[in-house]
């Protein structure tokens, strides 16, 4: 019986930090793959994969000092850990044969690079294999976050987010992003306002878009990342929240404050922002009480960050937990109405 099912072929390489071309030329491996797409874009080559180190693996490898790592934001914005590997193993995919063979005999002439096999592939649609692993989320007292190509009614009494995965961190499907939007649920529910509302290390922007589809009139999303700023706005597009959704780098002087305030990054980066978004907190509108929302923290950094907090605003946290993840809510005035109150 023949195969009727269309095939890719793969060419697996071997590459090393430095490479010398066929004309004796030492290249790095960026201008590697810049030859290799010329070499090969006559002979069919579709892409070329240089694969991906996880979080875990990379802190295995030394590359990075913790596997904890939520958000690209806050990890040095230089951290290429692929690009970091003394050897990378490279598939070069292409729609042929003939095409992946004729490469595979030219590469024969460059040192630090060499073949490890041709294989044969079976096509598969990988975008479909991709929205596999993001499903809805419910998240009790919120309602449903839902992938963009998701379609159907809004969460019955509850919120609806519809959310592109793939570009910046938060497509609900993490512990900590339930944690911030079960304590959105739970503020609102205690009638706390949400008409100024801050998300700080905001990712996709789920979290300020939520806020916004619940109501919330200003949304300022602030991200250190700028490659993830089109996909908060897009995101604010798709829930119809794009005029009132900000997107920008850093927090300015003259922002204000805010009924509520969302940092959802990691514990290091929090003790380091203790003034700056202690100070953002309380009522938008004047001076009355607003929420901070605290997540991405562990239980041995959980006592460090809750007494730093709760020495500046002046209140205690109200903790919630989720797998190894927790929260910490705070509920306070604006701390430096009173200088008694600033840390010394």
């Amino acid at each position: 019986m023949t195969d009727s099912t269309p095939a890719t072929w793969a060419v697996d390489l071997a590459v090393g930090v430095a490479v010398t071309l066929p004309s004796g030329a030492a290249v790095d491996r960026d201008a590697f793959y810049g030859w290799l797409w010329d070499e090969g874009g006559d002979r069919g080559l579709l892409g070329v994969c240089e694969g991906a180190v996880g979080v875990d693996e990379a802190a295995a490898l030394g590359l990075t000092e913790s596997p904890r790592v939520l958000d690209v934001a806050a990890a040095p914005p230089d951290r290429d850990w692929v690009g970091d590997l003394p050897t990378l193993l490279v598939t070069c995919w292409f729609g042929d044969e003939q095409g992946a063979r004729a490469t595979a005999a030219r590469l024969a002439d460059v040192q630090g690079c060499s073949v490890r096999g041709i294989r044969r592939e079976a096509t598969h649609d990988g975008y479909d294999d991709w929205k596999k692993n993001f499903p809805p989320i419910d998240v009790p007292g919120f309602g449903v976050i839902r992938p963009a190509w998701e379609q159907g009614p809004t969460a019955a009494g509850g919120t609806t987010v519809f959310i592109e995965p793939g570009t910046g961190f938060g497509t609900g499907l993490h512990e900590t992003t339930r944690l911030c939007l079960a304590a959105l649920a739970a503020w609102t529910a205690e009638g706390g306002a949400i008409d100024r509302v801050l998300d700080f290390g905001s990712g996709s922007g789920i979290l300020g878009i939520a806020a916004a589809v619940r109501g919330a009139r200003v949304v300022d999303a602030v991200e250190i990342d700028p490659l993830v700023h089109d996909a908060i706005r897009g995101n604010a597009r798709r829930n119809g929240v794009s005029d009132r959704v900000a997107v920008r780098r850093e927090l300015s002087d003259d922002d204000g404050r805010y009924d509520l305030v969302f940092a959802n990054i990691v514990a290091p980066v929090l003790l380091d922002r203790v003034e700056q978004l202690c100070g953002r907190v309380g009522s938008g509108a004047g001076s009355g009480a607003g929420c901070l929302v605290l997540s991405g923290l562990l239980a041995d950094e959980l006592s460090a960050v809750a007494d730093r907090y709760s020495r500046v605003l002046g209140a205690a946290p109200i903790p919630t937990v989720m797998g190894e993840w927790h929260c910490l809510r705070f509920v306070a005035a604006c701390p430096f109405h009173d200088e008694q109150r600033r840390p010394r």
